[in-house]
């Protein structure tokens, strides 16, 4: 009788150190965070607009592939924060410092779409694709006004107005709609190959080297997606391991 309740009372012992040991690694994972990843921010957008060619691009077009976003217009000069030359150097970057073996690729989105045509587009791009032989793909796209605004706005959080310049003297009226500048915040979006908003970069300073981080940070969890590895990832985000 006594061997019976030993027994039973070993099994329960056996228990409640299994019990002990996941909390304690669950425990251990969340506080030192043995591995990182990049935040889930959200769904990006989805878009159908046409590019500098004229050629039609959807968010369809990148899935699979890591794509940085900026937001500019043509006519962004002076005191504008255009990031159009930090994306060339990020691009130069990508092509020779980021892992092997994922597609990369920059969508830069006009704000400006009533002025910005594929064919103004296409003039502001060639400067920064004039000696193009990168596996980077850039395309700058524009598309119906709302539709940007739904897609900037809405899909992005990034919000834009016009600012219409003070009229010079003597200048006709009629000139107006077309003289004006947009007022926006700069920003950098990475987002990952299943469509999902990744990082944030509310700066028209971005480091190549931030980028390069990040890139490698979605680089291993997406080589690391499948079998036990994957759910180490999965249980990073759930303790949210970031940076």
């Amino acid at each position: 009788m006594s061997e019976k309740k030993t027994f039973k009372f070993s099994w329960l012992h056996l228990f409640y150190a299994f019990i002990a040991l996941v909390v304690v690694s669950v425990v251990s994972f969340a506080v030192f965070q043995p591995v990182k990843v990049l935040p889930r921010i959200s769904l990006a957008p989805g878009y159908a607009f046409l590019n500098q060619n004229n050629e039609s691009r959807t968010s369809e077009d990148y899935r699979g592939k890591l794509t940085l976003y900026n937001f500019t217009y043509a006519n962004c000069d002076g005191d504008c924060p255009d990031t159009t030359e930090k994306m060339q150097e990020i691009r130069g970057e990508i092509e020779k410092s980021a892992p092997a073996g994922i597609d990369y690729a920059l969508v830069t989105v006009t704000l400006d779409p009533e002025r910005d045509t594929p064919e103004k587009l296409g003039l502001f791009a060639a400067p920064y694709l004039s000696t193009d032989n990168s596996t980077v793909s850039w395309d700058f796209i524009t598309g119906a006004p709302l539709r940007v605004r739904y897609m900037v706005g809405g899909g992005f959080n990034l919000f834009y107005e016009r600012d219409p310049s003070e009229e010079s003297e003597g200048q006709a009226s009629s000139d107006q709609e077309s003289d004006y500048e947009i007022k926006f915040f700069p920003l950098f979006v990475l987002v990952d190959g299943w469509g999902i908003i990744r990082a944030e970069y509310p700066t028209a300073n971005l480091t190549v080297e931030e980028v390069l981080d990040d890139i490698n940070y979605l680089t291993v969890e997406i080589n690391n997606s499948e079998g036990a590895a994957g759910l180490a990832y999965e249980a990073a985000h759930l303790f949210r391991c970031y940076p």
